[in-house]
């Protein structure tokens, strides 16, 4: 096992009131699963090549999180496994198991971590490294991370899902710049976007023979978050 030192900062478990969304399905966050005999962060990446399994890199920084994760899910009910989030500011986030609606902040990642490339094993990844990307280039790595929007109207928010229904949260400045790039991708409507561990936005793009599925459509880079525009940390 790699020791990477300082790289998650565990707090005692707490229960999160603040910002929280995922995608559905699989793909869209980080899993707690088993791997080579404990509950390990895997991520699920979906391709035209298939769907693979990419477990983070062994490293006293992934054992960290995965207790962490793994304590706070146990806390609320489960078994131990199940999904979590990390979001633009790199903290840990993790819902109950039963969809209840329940979520536990238990710490910050303060360094990239790596996962093993199923397709390619010898090569390791993160999803903070920008370099050498540039606006409309193809995201060449799993779509994770949490899903912010551009309105029609072209203003950023945040969709929070409460029991109430839901409500808009828009940041203290609109980032005029992120607008642009986006809108240099997609000129009209509506979009989703999504912000990875670290702050970087993507979205995805129709393939030239338009499909009305966002599913299938190709992710690509768009820009990284400007801290001074962007929503304020929690």
């Amino acid at each position: 096992m790699i020791a990477i030192a300082d790289r998650f900062r565990a707090c005692e478990p707490v229960r999160w009131t603040g910002r929280y969304a995922r995608l559905m399905g699989d793909s869209g966050v980080v899993h707690l699963r088993y791997s080579q005999g404990r509950l390990w962060p895997v991520l699920v990446w979906e391709t035209n090549a298939g769907v693979a399994t990419c477990p983070a890199v062994r490293c006293e920084t992934a054992a960290a999180v995965a207790d962490a994760v793994a304590n706070a899910k146990r806390h609320l009910g489960g078994d131990g496994g199940g999904a979590f989030v990390i979001d633009e500011f790199r903290r840990v986030l993790v819902p109950a198991s039963d969809g209840g609606g329940h979520r536990m902040l238990v710490g910050r990642v303060t360094g990239p971590l790596l996962f093993e490339n199923a397709f390619c094993p010898r090569e390791h990844f993160n999803l903070t490294d920008a370099e050498p990307l540039e606006t409309g280039t193809e995201w060449p790595r799993p779509y994770v991370g949490v899903p912010y929007n551009l309105h029609r109207g072209s203003k950023i928010y945040f969709y929070q899902q409460d029991k109430q229904g839901g409500r808009c949260i828009y940041p203290p400045s609109q980032d005029l710049e992120l607008i642009r790039r986006i809108r240099s991708l997609r000129p009209y409507g509506p979009v989703r976007i999504l912000v990875t561990p670290g702050g970087l936005v993507l979205t995805k793009v129709p393939p030239s023979t338009r499909t009305v599925v966002e599913d299938h459509w190709k992710p690509v880079f768009v820009a990284a978050i400007n801290p001074s525009l962007w929503f304020r940390e929690e």
